[in-house]
Formats: C-alpha cells, structure tokens, sequence
C-alpha cells in the first residue's frame, strides 16, 4: 500500500525508500529487540491497515500517550500512512493536563502504553476506544470526532502539546512538510548515516524526541537505540553496549552522565565510541559541558528551536566542531532569522532583540486557538518566538533568555540566563537556576537557587562576592539558596522556572 495521503515528500514515503536500500540494517534497538528497517516498514504497513480496516479516515485524529519504543515509532508512521493526524501526548503529564489534552484534540482512537493509567484517559476519552500500543488490536474508531479546521495552508499531520510555562500546554499544529523538514534537515546538518548509532533518551512525545532525533537518524539510514529514561546509570551501560555514535538531550543529561564517567572510573576517554554530542531545550551551561570535554574528550554541540517553527539553529559538527562559548550554532538551511527590537526594526549585529522566525517548519497555527495564534504568527509568516537573542559578525546566534523570564528590578530589565552563566563558572556551584520573587520596595529581586557541586558547600558572601566582580551591582542575586535538586519538567526535563519561582517564594520567606 503506497502512501497517498500528500503527494510532498514526507517522512512516511522517506522511510519507505530508506527501507527498501537497508532492508536487513538494524533500524531500532528496543532492550534486547532489534527491529531491522525490513521489519520496521513492515510493521508500519500492518499497523496503517489495522487502522484503516478500523474506518480511520484521512484526517481522523490518533492520541499517542505512551512511552518511547519501537512500537511508538511504527505507530506514529502508520498513523501518517493511513492519512491520520498524530496527536502526541506527554505519558507524563498530570491528570489536569492529560484531561485537557484528550478534550480539546477530540480523537477518534486513543493509544496506550500498559504502563499509562487508563483510569486517568477514560473520564475524557467522549467513547474513543483506547487500545495497547503493543498488542495494537483495533476494531472500531470513532465517526462522530469534530472537524479539523478549515483554511489552514497545508493538511494537518500532528498536533504536539508545548511543555511551556502557560497555565495550560497549547496544542501546536504541524503539517506533514514540517515535519519532514525537520528530521531532514537536522540529517543534513549533523551528517547522519548508516554508520550512526543514536540513544534515544529523549520522550518521543516532545519533538526534539520524535522527529529532530528518531526520526533524523532513521531517514538517514542509522540506529536508534531506546532507552526511556535520561538516567546516566541507562544511558553510560547503553552507549558502550551499542558503540554509540550520537546522543542528544538536555543540558542536565550531560552534566550527570560527566558526573557518573567521574565516579565509576570510565577511562579517559570516556564513551570514546561518540562522535556527536548535542543538547536542546535550555541555553548553554558552559561549566557542566566543559566538565563533560575533560571526561570524553568531546564537545557538546547545541540545537535551538521552538517547536512552533523548526528546526532554527545548531552546529555542523564539520564545519564548526568547536562550539563558541554560549553560542548555539548557526542558522540551519532552508530557515530564516531575523531579531527585531521593541519597535520591530532589526537591530545591529551583536545587538540584543527578539527572535522572529521562519520556514518550511513553520506551525499551521494552534489547535482552536486563532487569537493565540495571530498573537504570534505574524501578518506575513514569521513565527514571534519570545527569545532574546544576539547574532555576532560570523553568524553564530547567542539565546540570552526569553521575554518571559526577564527579572524586572525598580524599572531595570534583567535577564536570568546571564547571571546564571556567571555562577556556573564559580567552582562550588553545579546547577543553578536565577529568578525574580515578588519585592515591596522593587517589584522583583533576583534570587538564586543552587546546588552545590558534590562535596562541596556554598558561602553566601563568597558567591556575592563572585557575582559582584563580574556584573552590574542590580544584576547580583541578593539571596543565594541552596537546594538539593532544582525542580524539573516532568516530560522534558527541563529546569521549571515557574516551580522554582514557587520553591524559592517560600524559602526566601523562611530565611529573611
């Protein structure tokens, strides 16, 4: 069954050519499963006709909430085989936002991992039939779904829910060419091929996940080896099990896989089988990247994106292989970048502005939300990112915070990521986190939240002292927390802003 559904090259009809060159090269590692490229197209192929027997039809739209695994990724493809839309969910996320994310997309068929609590999806399901990715037995889909939106410029192909700071995730709108552009370009970009070997650490539910990585490695023709959690003590045993060419994550997935190769004596060079190494999701930190250099030898390269309009920014391991300090790379082909100030002009090179993007990765839009979409898709097609960002004279592109995080003090604009950039160099420091809490006199003070590096303990006065020689006296925190672990996103990763603004709310309290 040839796939018909768009007649733009998509990642559905990519796999299938690549399937048909490597039909016994090993595709997909999952524990002790290795599906080859042969069985993978194959299992695409009976999964896409158990959906269609179903009545899916074009348009029907399919909720994903599982944990990554092979069967995950044959589903996804058979799902934009059978001309389906992927709705891709957080296994993760919390019973109020599982609830959301199942009402407002309003699928005709909802897939499972065992290890997600039914109990949780049926309340919102409206009669869908939820059936296990593993056992995939589906009979029936729903016929009485609502319409996806009219007018939009391409066929919808996914919706994928932000992990974003927004008291509720917004549901991104994803055309098939999007989504192809990005596994393709990032294949280009990053020389991906037969001989690469990725660990997927990532959740397939987040793009970076699904199509910058899984998808990237596959169209090219490489592995993806599964593991399900960022957790050094899964991913060291992985890579050197596997020989593993290429690992993508966040910054904290390499500071504590440095930290793990630290204890466990890996050898110098540790895991010498990487040749890339690339983090997403979070700006630079330069300290734990240079503690991983000194355990592998290897720099970590980085990727810069939002999900609305990707891929944007990363490095040619071949062309720069040395990142330069707090940069994210260069723009990627095919996309456009422009930083405009707060009246919308462009700034000069080396100015500070906000990020417009563009491209084939650009969003349809977000699911029911035309307000919220027109708020940032501007009139002529350029995505409102809410970064702030530098371009130097070679093109290199520097993230220094987002609008919404900026730290507003007596009238004076502060930006986090700088003053954390600063700490991370301070050698008892080994994760931070900078925010703005709620001050009578000033409207916000900047505090900062840190955890000691192992062994070691911190000086309030010591860390001021530091900050002070290295930034304008209003940037310096006026508290300096020590906490055991800086709160997370529970589907990324990602350091919570919002959560340690909370936390540091109530500590700030406790000790003034």
């Amino acid at each position: 069954m040839k796939n018909s559904s768009t007649e733009q090259k998509s990642c559905v009809s990519a796999l299938e050519e690549v399937a048909g060159r490597f039909p016994n090269h090993a595709a997909i590692i999952d524990g002790d499963a290795t599906i080859s490229y042969g069985d993978l197209q194959a299992s695409i192929e009976h999964r896409a006709e158990i959906l269609t027997k179903a009545g899916l039809k074009p348009g029907h739209r399919v909720a994903l909430i599982a944990e990554s695994s092979a069967d995950y990724l044959a589903t996804a493809l058979a799902v934009w085989r059978s001309g389906g839309v992927l709705v891709t969910v957080y296994p993760s996320s919390g019973p109020g936002d599982l609830e959301y994310a199942i009402d407002i997309s309003d699928p005709a068929l909802i897939v499972t991992s065992p290890s997600v609590d039914r109990t949780l999806i049926t309340p919102a399901s409206r009669n869908a039939p939820i059936v296990d990715i593993t056992k995939f037995q589906v009979t029936e889909v729903r016929h009485d779904a609502s319409p996806n939106p009219e007018g939009l410029r391409e066929p919808l192909s996914m919706i994928c829910f932000s992990s974003g700071t927004t008291s509720r995730p917004k549901a991104i709108m994803l055309s098939a060419a999007a989504i192809y552009n990005c596994a393709d370009t990032y294949g280009e970009v990053w020389h991906l091929s037969p001989e690469d070997t990725a660990i997927i650490c990532l959740p397939m539910a987040w793009l970076y996940g699904l199509a910058s990585t899984s998808l990237a490695v596959l169209l090219r023709g490489g592995t993806v080896v599964i593991v399900r959690r960022a957790r050094p003590e899964m991913i060291a045993p992985a890579i050197e099990k596997h020989s593993a060419t290429f690992l993508a994550g966040v910054t904290a997935t390499f500071g504590k896989l440095a930290q793990y190769a630290e204890q466990h004596g890996k050898g110098h060079p540790a895991f010498p089988s990487l040749r890339l190494c690339i983090s997403g999701g979070e700006p630079r930190n330069e300290a734990a990247f240079s503690r991983w250099q000194e355990q592998t030898g290897l720099p970590v390269l980085d990727a810069y994106c939002a999900s609305e309009c990707l891929p944007l920014v990363t490095y040619d391991p071949v062309a720069n292989p040395t990142p330069k300090p707090g940069s994210a790379g260069k723009l990627v082909p095919r996309s456009k970048l422009k930083v405009l100030d707060a009246n919308g002009s462009e700034v000069p090179t080396g100015q500070i502005g906000e990020a417009y993007s563009s491209g084939p990765g650009l969003m349809l839009g977000y699911w029911r939300d035309d307000e919220q979409t027109r708020s940032v898709i501007t009139d002529d097609g350029w995505y409102r990112t809410k970064d702030l960002v530098r371009v130097d004279e070679d093109g290199f592109v520097y993230v220094v915070g987002r609008l919404s995080d900026v730290i507003i003090r007596g009238g004076t604009n502060i930006s986090p990521a700088e003053v954390e950039r600063v700490l991370q160099q301070h050698q008892s420091v080994g994760e931070v986190a900078v925010v703005g809490i709620p001050d009578d006199i000033y409207g916000q003070r900047v505090v900062a939240a840190v955890v000691p590096q192992p062994g070691a303990s911190l000086d309030a006065d010591d860390l001021k002292a530091f900050t002070a020689a290295r930034l304008s006296s209003y940037k310096v925190p006026s508290q300096f927390i020590t906490v055991d672990a800086l709160p997370v996103n529970l589907t990324t990763g990602k350091v919570s802003r919002r959560d340690v603004v909370s936390l540091l709310t109530t500590e700030a309290k406790q000790t003034s």
